[in-house]
């Protein structure tokens, strides 16, 4: 088990959708060696693979970081960046049913759209804590915790 003392920060790329499947393996070997087991283990991988996802899908690229923490509790940081074009209704994009900024409704329902819109929406159920913010240069940054039973 590593501890925050000696966590080492594991930095991969997301340029292609095999990078998806990296990313996801990672962070479960990553989370398996921080201590998480079962249910919260897979709770991280899933939301892994849904913010990368989404990186390529809205950006194109961008950055997954894994990193244990001790304050204010033993957990995971997971840190998703990319240069694309933000979110725009940030608050929105975490509601279950919006998908590419727009609702799902019986004049626009999900046959139509490329995606479930429950991306963020999970991420914010499995992880214990999720910050979105969007850069004013451009891109968005997410980062999320997964604090330790």
């Amino acid at each position: 088990m590593i501890t925050p003392d000696d966590s080492p920060v594991d930095t991969l790329k997301i340029a292609h959708e095999v990078d998806v499947i990296w990313c996801t393996s990672r962070s479960a070997a990553f989370s398996k060696k921080a201590g998480f087991e079962g249910k919260e283990l897979w709770e991280i991988a899933i939301a892994v693979r849904e913010l990368t996802t989404n990186v390529l899908k809205f950006a194109g690229s961008g950055t997954l970081e894994l990193r244990l923490v001790g304050q204010p509790r033993k957990g995971i940081e997971v840190t998703v960046e990319d240069e694309g074009p933000g979110i725009e209704d940030i608050e929105a994009a975490m509601a279950d049913g919006c998908s590419e900024g727009e609702f799902f409704t019986k004049d626009a329902p999900i046959t139509n759209r490329s995606s479930l819109g429950t991306g963020l929406g999970a991420v914010k159920r499995l992880m214990d804590n999720v910050e979105i913010e969007n850069n004013p240069e451009g891109g968005t940054r997410v980062v999320a915790y997964k604090w330790l039973p």
